[in-house]
Parts: C-alpha cells; structure tokens; sequence
C-alpha cells in the first residue's frame, strides 16, 4: 500500500502540539486575556476568490500526532488540506500530496531539533489525493501506522502539497507543508479538569474551572495550557520525575517560567496534578491550580 520514505537517521526533540489550531500570527509578550494584545486576526478578510490550498496547522510547521500504543495497525488522518476561504467549495477539489523528508530537514534545522524519519515499513498511505468535498472547505489525509513503533524514538513525517486537480486554485505559498510528530501517549495523556487561581499583578485575581487536554511530548511529559491562556498560546511542558515532583518549563509564546510559589507534584493514586508557577519577570503572573484527571 503506497509510499516509502527513505530513512535517513535523523534524531529529535519535542514540539509544541497543539491540537492544530492555526493562528496567523502570536506574540511572544502579551496575552489574550492578559494584556488584550492583538494576535492579529483582527481586520483579516479572506479573498474567496483566490482559492488557495493550504495545510491546516500550526504556524511553526510542526504539530504532534498521539497514537493510542498497540500492536495493530490503526488508521487515521494525519493532516487536513483546507481551502482559505470563508465559503464552501462548489465542487470536489481534489488536491494530491508527497512525503518529503526535507521538510523533516528543514524544520530540524529552523528549530534545533532532532526528529528521525521513521521506518517506511511502520506507516503507509493507501493514496496522497485528497478530496476536499463540495459543501465543504477541508478533506484530510489518512494514513496507516503501527502505534508501538513509534513509542521506540521521537519519529516525524514531512508532508507538502504538490498539486490541486481542479483549475482555478493555488496552492499556498506560506502553509504548503508540515512536518508531523508521531508519538504512542504515554499514562498522563489525556483530559483533566483544571481548577485554581490566576493572580495578574494589576487586574487582581479571576477563578480556573476548566477542562484541559494534556498531550504527549516525551515519555513522561505532557503539554498543556498555562492557566486560563492556552486560547492565546501560552502552554507549558509538565515533565513527571522519578519521585512525582514535576519539572514545568515554557512553551508556545510563554516567554519563562518560575516554579518556586509552591509544591510541583504529581499524585499517581488519584491522577492529580499540583502546580504553583508563574511567568514574567518584571511583574510575575502567578498561577496556583490542581489538575485532576477525568
């Protein structure tokens, strides 16, 4: 079934996941709520009539695909092809892609990271053509992979748009690929219901209550959202240790963080996380919240 990629042995590290929420542009010192910067979809108007292709995805090129561990073979998308437009298509687009290990490349190399190509005999595609239907904007690619596999190193797949089939549409310029993380979650991965206290410096405190999914990066770390932020960027990396103290260090746009507020546990019996952290040097905003696993 389909596609070989030769392997070339190149290691990695971790990445921001995310579900793959694309935004146009972040800023690395404000926050949404925080200090109400302008993330810079404001005023943006879509032109319905250029019809451009795009991968959907995270701005920096790279998001992580979780897999549930196993030895059979499991099916499922791997990345969605949109067309940027606010109206549907009004006709089935059809658009092909191609693995390309320089994508892996490129993006180890913009990011000092160290992501290996994975064996070509552990994942296949049964085609590379999307169809994006017509009443839709967005068709995804499937492909077929074997979960434990990939629990063995930090492997990603690089994905470029190559063609569209209809006339009339252009393939992006600026989100024509993605380098796609493939890991097996590991015992933290998962949905938590997050409830605490942000205390911002100037605006005073505002309450948590909210549900948090926690994603794989690493054997025994997950990614979350920092506070109430993660609609703004801001997420952070909990790394679970040897004796269930927990390691918090910035992702996203998070510029920093500073855990002495308090006890970083985790508690394996009732799955609960117990963070005291805040970010921002000059005025620290401290968040204290528990994480209990749902």
């Amino acid at each position: 079934m389909g596609c070989t990629i030769n392997s070339k042995n190149k290691i990695m590290k971790r990445i921001q996941i995310i579900s793959a929420v694309c935004l146009l542009v972040t800023l690395a010192s404000g926050c949404l709520k925080d200090d109400y910067a302008d993330q810079g979809l404001a005023g943006f108007k879509i032109d319905n009539n250029k019809k451009i292709v795009e991968i959907a995805g995270p701005p920096n090129g790279a998001y992580s695909l979780n897999l549930n561990s196993g030895e059979a073979d499991t099916t499922l998308g791997i990345v969605t092809v949109r067309v940027a437009a606010d109206q549907p298509v009004s006709e089935d687009v059809t658009v092909t892609l191609q693995v390309d290990p320089t994508v892996v490349e490129r993006y180890n190399d913009a990011n000092d990271t160290n992501f290996e190509e994975p064996d070509s005999t552990k994942f296949s595609f049964s085609t590379f053509d999307v169809t994006i239907p017509k009443g839709s904007r967005e068709g995804v690619l499937q492909f077929t992979a074997s979960p434990n596999y990939f629990s063995t190193a930090d492997y990603a797949i690089g994905l470029k748009l190559v063609s569209v089939a209809n006339a009339g549409y252009t393939i992006s310029g600026n989100f024509n690929e993605q380098t796609v993380i493939i890991r097996v979650k590991n015992q933290y991965h998962g949905t938590y219901h997050a409830t605490g206290v942000f205390k911002h410096p100037t605006a005073g405190n505002r309450p948590i209550d909210e549900e948090k999914d926690l994603n794989t990066t690493g054997p025994n770390s997950v990614e979350a959202p920092l506070g109430d932020l993660g609609g703004s960027g801001y997420f952070m990396i909990l790394t679970i240790n040897a004796d269930n103290s927990v390691t918090i260090t910035p992702s996203g746009v998070t510029p920093n963080i500073d855990q002495h507020w308090g006890p970083n546990v985790y508690d394996p019996a009732t799955r609960t996380f117990t963070l005291n952290y805040s970010y921002n040097v000059a005025a620290p905003r401290i968040v204290q919240e528990t994480l209990v696993r749902e």
